[in-house]
């Protein structure tokens, strides 16, 4: 599979379900974001690649900050605007790759599980860059290619081979950001245990296409996948299975 012949993920469709299917411990990883990203009462922060708004909408009420969240799918950040009922976040749409804002504005700049979604990294890199403050700090949340390989869904045929592709290495992201004129860039691993979960459960959430990865099977790929992925998760875990969410936080500073 060539790296162009991955189809990218259509956040119009998506974004009908995408609350239903996304849960998990937002509180965990913005503690994460907050304290590697050194945010404080005050700070501009953007986050990039927004979607529904669950990270600047948590944000805005653990932090005091001015708070800016660029989606470049209208139909993700319609419902993100929605839930803002005391308007407390700046909603703009978008491209990661084109930061619509002026050089050195943002104490920080954030991406939750995005930088494999950007074509151009390097160009995004350098826009993020650019509109940091001297010493501001760039947080990514993202996933290694080994934590991709021991993931639940390795069983689902096809799955890795896409995610080994989207998802840059975190040695080629960490030089990225060096070429890009980050200094001081470092990364940590982290993860988060929330308990168990029934099988049954787990394999609806993976049938509503749960993250963005089965969204680019073909029907009949990801029907034909299913059977398999079923029968081996219920071999394998029996009756439940253990939620164990792990992150790399790679961090940059200007």
């Amino acid at each position: 599979m060539n790296k162009s012949e991955i189809p990218k993920t259509d956040y119009s469709e998506i974004a009908k379900y995408y609350d239903k299917v996304r849960v998990g411990d937002v509180e965990f990883w913005l503690s994460k974001i907050i304290e590697y990203g050194k945010i404080e009462a005050n700070c501009d922060v953007l986050d990039v690649g927004c979607g529904t708004g669950r990270f600047p909408l948590s944000m805005s009420t653990a932090k005091t900050c001015v708070i800016c969240a660029l989606e470049p799918s209208i139909e993700m950040l319609k419902q993100a605007i929605a839930k803002d009922k005391a308007k407390r976040v700046l909603w703009i749409r978008g491209d990661g790759q084109r930061l619509p804002f002026g050089d050195n504005v943002f104490d920080c700049v954030y991406m939750t599980l995005v930088i494999h979604h950007i074509e151009n990294k390097e160009l995004a890199l350098h826009e993020v860059h650019r509109v940091l403050k001297k010493n501001g700090r760039c947080v990514m949340v993202t996933n290694s290619h080994s934590r991709i390989k021991k993931h639940a869904l390795r069983d689902f045929p096809g799955v890795v081979a896409i995610d080994l592709k989207r998802f840059p290495t975190i040695p080629m992201l960490k030089e990225t950001m060096l070429k890009g004129g980050f200094r001081d860039i470092h990364h940590h691993v982290l993860q988060c245990d929330r308990g168990y979960i029934s099988t049954e459960e787990y394999l609806q959430k993976v049938r509503n296409r749960y993250i963005s990865t089965l969204t680019l099977l073909s029907e009949q790929e990801f029907q034909r996948g299913l059977k398999i992925f079923e029968k081996k998760v219920k071999r394998k875990h029996g009756d439940r299975i253990k939620q164990l969410d792990k992150f790399v936080f790679v961090v940059g500073q200007k």
